[in-house]
């Protein structure tokens, strides 16, 4: 069932209501995930007709009642690249609906690429195909993954161009559906636009949304809300760093409460291992590079605590001492979640103290043998390694440093002689935890090229490999890139 975004009604000093998006010329789907139509009980023929075409478009519920909400653009600061910005909001996206799904769940709906709002700042508010089609892509690969995110409903384009720096591209738009959009960006712009009061109405509301069972705490629900945030981000910085994923723009305003990964602008997953790696081209220094993703998320949850900390205590100094000391205890969640992560890359059941000095020693051999982040750890699930301890192809993959491999190959073995499970079973466990397929920069490229062009046929296919990525293949969409294919820079899409 639709409804007007329960946002609006519950969070009036929190963004524009009834903001008017423009009408798009030829409103078309070139994407429509039906599986997720599906589970929020949406018709996918209506989705076609022209009623959900002014649905999916500009946010027209059927039968809205003119004193209700329309869509909604939320307000939110942030802190990008390090520099706090008080006041930025949804400058090209709008909550259309909620939605409840068969197991009665509330997701939210938010069109990005509507047009300028209020919060767009002197920017068109447009969005372009090549980017609706990367968000869908990236987004859904990473839910076939299993790792929290929001998921992608549908891609429109609007019929008209879009001017960005390469020229006139086709305008489109990707409708996403999030548990929630609340970021640690809002609750930094109630903070310093309304203070406290505005603090504890924002956090009421994320509680009662995303962790009811919290408000049975009374005064203490503010402080186990900065935890469970605390062990969500643990938790999910620590499944990118399993699949090589950057974020690329780790600003607070993509931390969002809910654990989810939010926003895919220049995002990218790593092909050769590099702990320093990133793609963006706005990140010159490096601050959101792969390795430093723990840390900045442990930034980004200290600006949250910030906010918060005037909620936990009367007295300043006890509810700052509280704050600190959940903040200390992400670095052992982080650490637990990542180690945990590594052991089942590597098929280790049993636990051994030394574990955490084997993985820093072959990420290592992975980073000067210039391996294959991906087809390495898949590769060492191959049924030749994990039970015939056949390591020739293995060591292919590592052409700047054999030797090393060498190394890390006997003290690999050396470690199963602990493991009690079946060879086979490993393997199979193996298998089912170091994905075959990424969505390959290259690819991913490729697919948006030919799509602007007019033909979505590689597009689809990626997707379609994409939804099973631990299942076996020949498909070619395994293999990493030579090197004249390989993407170095991401951009945003703004």
């Amino acid at each position: 069932m639709l409804t007007t975004p329960h946002y609006a009604s519950s969070l009036p000093s929190f963004f524009h209501r009834n903001i008017t998006l423009p009408p798009t010329p030829a409103p078309r789907i070139v994407a429509l995930n039906t599986e997720l139509a599906q589970q929020l009980e949406l018709d996918v023929d209506w989705l076609h007709s022209a009623e959900g075409l002014a649905f999916l478009s500009r946010g027209i519920l059927p039968h809205r009642d003119e004193a209700s909400s329309g869509p909604v653009a939320t307000a939110y600061a942030g802190h990008q690249f390090g520099q706090f910005v008080p006041s930025l909001g949804d400058g090209r996206a709008a909550l259309i609906a909620d939605c409840q799904t068969k197991d009665g769940h509330q997701l939210e709906l938010q069109i990005k690429g509507t047009g300028p709002t209020p919060f767009s700042r002197h920017g068109d508010g447009r969005n372009t195909l090549g980017p609706a089609l990367r968000e869908y892509l990236i987004s859904e690969a990473m839910h076939a993954l299993g790792i929290p995110t929001t998921r992608a409903l549908a891609v429109l384009t609007t019929g008209d161009m879009v001017e960005r720096d390469k020229g006139p591209t086709p305008g489109a738009q990707i409708v996403r559906v999030a548990r929630s959009h609340v970021r640690v960006g809002s609750f930094q712009y109630a903070a310093a636009h309304g203070g406290l009061d505005h603090v504890r109405q924002l956090a009421d509301f994320t509680i009662q949304r995303l962790f009811p069972a919290l408000t049975n705490e009374g005064p203490e629900c503010y402080l186990s809300l900065l935890k469970i945030a605390i062990r969500q981000q643990a938790q999910l910085v620590a499944r990118w760093m399993e699949v090589g994923f950057i974020h690329g723009v780790m600003n607070t305003d993509n931390c969002a409460l809910s654990g989810e990964t939010l926003d895919y602008g220049p995002c990218a997953f790593m092909d050769r291992f590099d702990p320093m790696k990133r793609f963006s081209f706005i990140d010159k220094d490096g601050r959101y590079a792969y390795g430093r993703q723990p840390a900045l998320a442990l930034w980004n949850l200290s600006r949250l605590a910030e906010c918060l900390f005037p909620l936990f205590d009367d007295d300043e100094d006890k509810a700052i001492e509280k704050a600190q000391d959940a903040l200390q205890g992400y670095d052992q969640l982080f650490h637990h979640a990542w180690l945990a992560g590594f052991r089942r890359k590597l098929g280790l059941e049993e636990q051994d103290e030394h574990d955490i000095r084997l993985l820093e020693h072959i990420l290592e051999t992975m980073h000067t043998g210039q391996a294959d982040f991906t087809n390495a750890f898949r590769m060492l699930s191959s049924p030749d390694v994990a039970i015939r301890d056949d390591y020739s192809a293995l060591r292919e993959l590592f052409p700047g440093n054999k030797g090393h491999f060498d190394l890390c190959r006997t003290e690999i073995l050396h470690r199963l002689t602990l493991e009690k499970r079946p060879a086979e079973v490993r393997q199979q466990a193996m298998q089912a935890t170091n994905p075959r397929i990424i969505p390959r920069n290259h690819q991913v490229e490729a697919a948006l090229s030919q799509a602007i062009e007019g033909d979505c046929w590689l597009f689809h296919t990626l997707h379609d490999a994409l939804k099973t990525p631990f299942a076996e293949a020949n498909d070619g969409l395994a293999a990493a890139p030579k090197q004249e294919e390989e993407i170095h820079h991401t951009f945003c899409g703004t």
